[in-house]
């Protein structure tokens, strides 16, 4: 999509009186478990799009089997956290056995203390897209794990990525949860939620015209209660949807035993749990009621 195109669409949906939301499952390609998750969840529920993790060692099988889903919307999951990078860059990135091992703190501190490393994260980020787009995927937006595209200094660059290769959007930071009644959630995550705000607010000041164009969601929901997201929390969000688009941010999958040759998610306990409440049908009834429509980033 072109850039006047993207600008339009945004201004068409701040003016239409709609309101729809993306439901994106993160991680597609982590594992066989989080892949069939989020296949499931898009078949039984309410999951529109996913974001591939290319440098993942499950991602090849992954990517072959979004055949079974032709109306999943599919982006990049851009990691510069876990795995094994793509790009020689990328070492830079890594342990002495050649795998990242990156927190979302992490990360942003190591670029802090050496400011050349965003080149190696930026490096890692254009190989992956490059090889999501060698596997005849062309990406409907850009979003990362664990945050890290939104950190100001890689946010910039990772807008200049998505012109190279005419990846329309950008996942928005910015969450804010109105109103009573939310569940409770970690406060680990809410800290999270507040400086991932910040920097929101700091992108689209920086990133000017370019990020107003590629970031037309209101925000994206589900950072403070990650790993917490349940069906209460759904129908609250379902409440809460206003006029505009809304990304809410997933994290599904099935049951895994441990695998000691796989990358570890923390969130393996709770990804069942979380694909049971995106299949709930009280759930897509509580959108339905407030007339959400619900698309992924290829619509807009």
């Amino acid at each position: 999509m072109p850039a006047s195109m993207a600008t339009q669409d945004s201004d068409k949906l701040a003016s239409s009186g709609l309101k729809r939301v993306i439901v994106n499952a993160d991680d597609f390609g982590f594992s066989p478990g989080v892949t069939e998750g989020i296949l499931q969840g898009h078949r039984a529920g309410i999951i529109t799009s996913t974001t591939v993790m290319a440098n993942m060692p499950d991602a090849a099988e992954a990517i072959g089997r979004l055949t079974e889903v032709p109306n999943l919307g599919v982006g990049v999951h851009l990691n510069a956290t876990q795995g094994r990078p793509l790009s020689k860059e990328g070492q830079a990135l890594a342990d002495d056995d050649g795998i990242i091992r990156h927190s979302a703190v992490s990360i942003i501190l190591a670029c802090c203390r050496r400011p050349k490393l965003i080149r190696a994260v930026v490096a890692e980020f254009d190989a992956q897209i490059r090889w999501v787009l060698d596997h005849s995927i062309k990406p409907t937006h850009l979003d990362s794990h664990r945050h890290t595209h939104v950190f100001t200094p890689i946010f910039v660059r990772v807008l200049e990525l998505a012109k190279q290769y005419n990846v329309p959007f950008v996942r928005r930071a910015g969450e804010k949860l109105t109103g009573p009644g939310w569940p409770r959630s970690n406060p680990r995550e809410r800290w999270t939620s507040r400086v991932l705000n910040l920097f929101g607010v700091a992108n689209q000041c920086i990133g000017g015209r370019r990020a107003s164009m590629c970031c037309p969601t209101n925000g994206t929901w589900g950072v403070a209660h990650t790993g917490c997201i349940d069906a209460a929390w759904l129908i609250r969000a379902a409440q809460s949807v206003s006029v505009g688009v809304t990304e809410i941010m997933t994290h599904p999958g099935l049951s895994e035993a441990p695998d000691p040759t796989r990358p570890v998610s923390r969130l393996a306990q709770t990804r069942p749990l979380e694909l049971d409440a995106l299949c709930d049908p009280a759930v897509r009834e509580a959108f339905e009621r407030n007339n959400v429509r619900f698309v992924h980033y290829e619509q807009l």
